[in-house]
């Protein structure tokens, strides 16, 4: 029973974190960061049971018994995981539109004589 829990534990969490990266890429990252949230939130109140047992299903225990790992510790890890790349892309988008925008905003103030007179320099 433990293996198929485990298999059913990963399957469900691999399916959790395909779902918000697709939506970071399709759609939009505040919507994956929401996803990110409202899906376990909305699971705990819809089928508490279900879902409390769900998260505190014990896979296996580190420094001989002391530290247990549940599916609650590894559906922590996969929100960090996921926050960080999408905080990541938000910075990412962020420091490329401001870029742009400064190198457009040069284009602009440079006079055609400037420009030519560079490529001149060039040669």
């Amino acid at each position: 029973m433990g293996f198929l829990a485990l298999i059913g534990s990963a399957l469900l969490f691999v399916t959790f974190a395909l779902t918000v990266l697709f939506i970071l890429v399709a759609i939009s990252s505040r919507l994956a960061m929401l996803t990110l949230l409202i899906v376990p939130i909305m699971a705990v109140i819809v089928l508490p049971g279900t879902s409390l047992a769900f998260l505190s299903y014990r896979h296996f225990l580190f420094a001989d018994g002391l530290v247990p790992v549940n599916n609650f510790h590894i559906l922590l890890t996969i929100w960090s995981t996921l926050i960080g790349i999408i905080i990541y892309t938000e910075f990412l988008t962020w420091y490329l539109k401001t870029g742009k925008r400064k190198r457009t905003e040069e284009q602009k103030t440079e006079s055609p004589k400037s420009i030519i007179g560079k490529l001149l320099d060039k040669v």
